[in-house]
Parts: C-alpha cells; structure tokens; sequence
C-alpha cells in the first residue's frame, strides 16, 4: 500500500466537508529509475492541486500557479481554504497548520522510499466524486 493514501483520503475529507469536492482523485508512485516520489492529484474544472513527496503542494488555477504557501504535510482543513480562495478566483493565504498524521506520513515515506526497488510498477489509485 502506497503511504500517502491516509493523506490524501483527509485533504479528499475535508474538501468534501467544505463543499468543494474534487472532480477527481488520484493517488499514485510514478515509475521512474532514480525517483521515489509518491503523488496525490486533485482535480476540478479549472483547478489542479498536486501534493508530491518531495515538492509539497502546489496548483495550478485560471490566470494562477505555483506552490501553495502551506507545510508539505499541512492540515486538511488548510487545503481546503486554499482550495476555496482559488476557486473564488483569489490567491490562497499562508497556512502553518500541520496534518496530525505528519510526523507518522514522514516516516512511512522514509520507510517507503527505502524498501521500494527501483524498477517496481507501483500501483495507482483514482477515486471520482459524483
């Protein structure tokens, strides 16, 4: 099982609670020789949010781009306000608010990103929201 899935399924949560739930979800390890990066990608009209391992988060919005001023492990609650700011056609404001889960996630990556072959297909997970 991929380590970020309890990440992604608390941002996927708490977006639902805002009333912003994403088109799509995808959870995912992509295959690459010298890269252990595991990815959450979600999805609306007009609006891409992508959690990765390694950069934290970043979007992709209408006229906007670039990383989100959040902890790579932040709080789903702060994704979801940055999620609403962007959709309102506004930047999102600087959160410091860390997941409860941070410190476990950042182990089980290091855990991960040690045991994982190089060569591995590694699974993808994609969820729709309807």
């Amino acid at each position: 099982m991929l380590p970020h899935l309890s990440y992604a399924d608390a941002v996927h949560a708490a977006l639902v609670d805002a009333g912003i739930a994403p088109d799509t979800l995808t959870a995912s390890a992509p295959d690459t020789d010298d890269r252990r990066e595991l990815i959450a990608v979600f999805s609306w009209t007009g609006i891409t949010l992508r959690w990765s391992s390694e950069t934290g988060w970043r979007h992709e919005a209408q006229h906007r781009g670039g990383p989100l001023s959040v902890d790579q492990f932040a709080a789903p609650a702060a994704v979801a306000t940055a999620v609403a700011l962007l959709a309102d056609g506004r930047p999102p404001v600087k959160h410091r608010e860390r997941w409860t889960g941070a410190r476990s996630l950042a182990v089980a990556i290091g855990d991960w990103e040690q045991t994982t072959p190089p060569s591995l297909p590694l699974p993808t997970r994609s969820r729709s929201h309807s």
